[in-house]
């Protein structure tokens, strides 16, 4: 059985209040994915991808970042950035694609919103995913599952205000004491 995980995202920005004030580097990957961008694969079976591809139009002209896991566990593609405060917005245009999955394995294609300290321990995590119907994330008080449900793997819009989403999702995690925050294109399967 075929298990492909996809995530791809084009013109991702995080600002603060005043638009001008852009944290993220070459979030329109404009620039090859080493600038600003850390990728990371743990791969225990199958193959995987980072790649840079032109959008052809859709959502609009431009690049847009893939990330690909096939089989046993993850690969990642993260940028972390210091914050002074969550009064920042994240938007982007994404596409999230899986296929196949089953009880003992199962993949998810995601965006994950990480909440960190100043020294890098992490507090908690918001997941944007398209996931299996077997998987078993669930959403905690320092973890919220927000679960794409469009299943034809077209691009879509979204945008997540940090403060808002870390005060009413995530009870386990305080605002005052995050002081860095990564974003992490990360494609998941659980098993072989």
């Amino acid at each position: 059985m075929q298990r492909i995980l996809l995530c791809s995202v084009f013109l991702l920005i995080l600002v603060g209040p005043a638009l001008a004030d852009e944290f993220l580097i070459n979030g329109d990957f404009e620039q090859p994915l080493d600038v600003g961008w850390t990728d990371t694969v743990l791969s225990q079976a199958g193959s995987y991808a980072f790649s840079r591809e032109d959008t052809f139009g859709q959502p609009m002209p431009g690049y847009a970042a893939k990330v690909y896991k096939y089989l046993a566990r993850f690969a990642s593609l993260r940028q972390t950035v210091d914050v002074t405060s969550l009064d920042l917005s994240l938007s982007f245009d994404g596409r999230f694609k899986i296929a196949g999955g089953s009880s003992t394995c199962w993949p998810v294609a995601s965006l994950w919103i990480r909440y960190a300290d100043a020294n890098g321990t992490e507090l908690g995590n918001t997941r944007i995913c398209r996931s299996s119907v077997y998987s078993t994330w669930t959403s905690s008080d320092t973890v919220h599952i927000i679960e794409i449900t469009d299943t034809t793997g077209a691009w879509n819009n979204y945008t997540v205000n940090l403060q808002e989403e870390v005060s009413t999702n995530l009870p386990g995690v305080k605002p005052e004491d995050v002081a860095k925050v990564t974003v992490d294109l990360f494609a998941y399967d659980n098993g072989t």
